[in-house]
């Protein structure tokens, strides 16, 4: 099999780059608008391309790519926005990615992209009452897509059209080898075959990502959507019984400070050994056992034991995300960003160690064909 290439649409910090390099998959371009994260890509990936704004862009004219990414944003289908849903400018960026994507096909007779993989906010599957979500499903496949009976999105599914196979599923990150509670909707499409739900739903390890040192711990895949059976215990544990530690400062906590009542709970107790999930606008703690004299102690959330509480570096939260250290310390000049640019990037990027699982699957999908001389 020929190196497998990538092209990565509202890239951020190049999450899905750094996931798929595990691989050997190679990232051709990425488009972003944000000059900090273009400048923290630029360092990481020197020889990608920048293509810039997504409304911009043509598909044909693009390198072709065997997999397109893209985490398109999520303000208008998060609970922490104004739930506008697709008709948020934002959101509905979505639509720009597939067209970039059809024209792509178009202008390659259909052989690229082979696969593209979505990832956003569970709140996906129910803006607008699932309309959103059907919207979604029928730009990919260019066909109607039905509501399903209940009139609600389970949190793993699959459609198939033709000769295009979608599956998604809701993956959680802290089943996946990190310290993070953040659930996230993952959305295969397989133009040329029907490999989506193998590469979402059939377990596999993440050896080439957990070889590497991502994460401090190895987890084996596990779903986490209500509406389907669950292969993780809910603790902080994954599949191999690992888990944080939770009797050292690191120990971490799903407290926020100065969260905003409107926009949801988001966990306002602790939790040993896992983080709630990382946004942009809230400030997350760690607590960790009192240093006698200490001025900021807390009995909130760990019984009669005293507790001191700190905001989350930037570096834990690079950490929680699956990145090595010091991934957005600096711009591509070797200038440092600071902390507050830091927050906000690693927020809005993804877990790595999920999109590393799901590049396996791809990878493994495609030399599958060459074996059995299929074209993509």
């Amino acid at each position: 099999m020929g190196q497998v290439t990538l092209g990565s649409l509202f890239d951020g910090i190049g999450g899905f780059p750094y996931a798929a390099s595990f691989y050997g998959i190679r990232a051709l371009w990425a488009s972003e608008v944000m000059e900090d994260c273009i400048s923290v890509t630029r360092r990481h990936f020197p020889e990608m391309c920048h293509t810039g704004d997504i409304t911009k862009l043509h598909g044909g004219r693009l390198p072709p790519v065997d997999i397109i990414t893209f985490g398109s944003p999520c303000q208008g289908l998060s609970l922490a926005g104004k739930r506008r849903g697709l008709l948020d400018e934002r959101s509905g960026l979505f639509l720009e990615a597939v067209r970039v994507i059809y024209e792509m096909k178009e202008a390659t007779d259909g052989r690229y992209p082979r696969f593209a993989l979505w990832e956003n906010v569970p709140g996906a599957l129910y803006s607008a009452g699932g309309r959103d979500f059907k919207a979604v499903l029928e730009a990919l496949t260019e066909g109607e897509v039905p509501m399903p009976r209940s009139g609600k999105w389970a949190n793993a599914g699959m459609v198939r059209s033709g000769r295009t196979d979608i599956a998604w599923c809701v993956y959680d990150a802290q089943y996946f080898g990190t310290a993070q509670r953040r659930r996230r909707v993952f959305l295969v499409t397989d133009f040329g075959g029907k490999c989506a739900g193998e590469i979402l739903f059939i377990p596999k390890s993440l050896q080439g990502y957990f070889a590497a040192g991502g994460t401090p711990r190895q987890g084996i895949s596990a779903f986490a959507g209500g509406d389907f059976e669950g292969t993780g215990s809910g603790d902080g544990r994954g599949l191999t019984g690992d888990r944080m530690p939770d009797d050292m400062v690191y120990c971490i906590a799903g407290n926020t400070i100065g969260r905003k009542p409107w926009n949801g709970g988001h966990g306002t107790s602790c939790q040993k050994g896992l983080s709630y999930t990382l946004t942009t606008v809230d400030r997350h703690v760690v607590t960790a056992p009192a240093m006698a004299g200490h001025s900021r102690l807390s009995r909130s959330c760990m019984g009669k034991k005293r507790y001191a509480a700190r905001r989350l570096t930037p570096l834990e939260c690079e950490r929680l995300q699956g990145f090595p250290d010091g991934w957005t310390r600096y711009r591509h000049g070797g200038k440092e960003i600071g902390d507050t640019r830091r927050y906000e990037m690693l927020g809005n990027s993804i877990a790595v160690p999920c999109a590393a699982y799901i590049m396996q699957g791809m990878c493994q999908a495609l030399a599958g064909d060459d074996r059995q001389g299929v074209s993509g």
